[in-house]
């Protein structure tokens, strides 16, 4: 389906795809994903207007998510790979990482409306 904020996008248990990021320096190609438990569920107007003032401040925003995961970790760039940036149905906004001390478990840095970290666990 080709969406007129998020462009080409298929539905896989939530409407998806591929979209690059750079965290410390680094090219990351990571799933965008929309939060839909089916498609007729669409996209909300939350999703939309949060992934509008993402784009608006992307590079704030993810220089935020650095701040993050520097006082998170005292080896963020190797302990973490960013995987998703999801977007909620009620307008939430996260960066996904796999954590290779906890590989089980995963972190997610919160963007919108707040930004914090916690673990994939407590935000799904």
């Amino acid at each position: 389906m080709l969406h007129d904020i998020f462009g080409e996008i298929t539905f896989d248990i939530g409407w998806k795809r591929e979209t690059d990021i750079s965290l410390f320096g680094k090219n990351y190609t990571v799933k965008l994903k929309i939060q839909a438990y089916f498609e007729e569920d669409g996209i909300t107007q939350e999703q939309e207007k949060s992934y509008l003032a993402y784009r608006e401040d992307e590079a704030g925003k993810l220089h935020a998510a650095e701040a993050l995961l520097r006082s998170y970790s005292d080896a963020p760039t190797t302990r973490f790979c960013p995987k998703t940036l999801l977007f909620g149905r009620d307008g939430s906004c996260a960066l996904l990482f796999d954590d290779v001390e906890e590989p089980e478990e995963g972190i997610a840095v919160c963007l919108l409306p707040e930004e914090k970290v916690v673990s994939q666990d407590e935000y799904l």
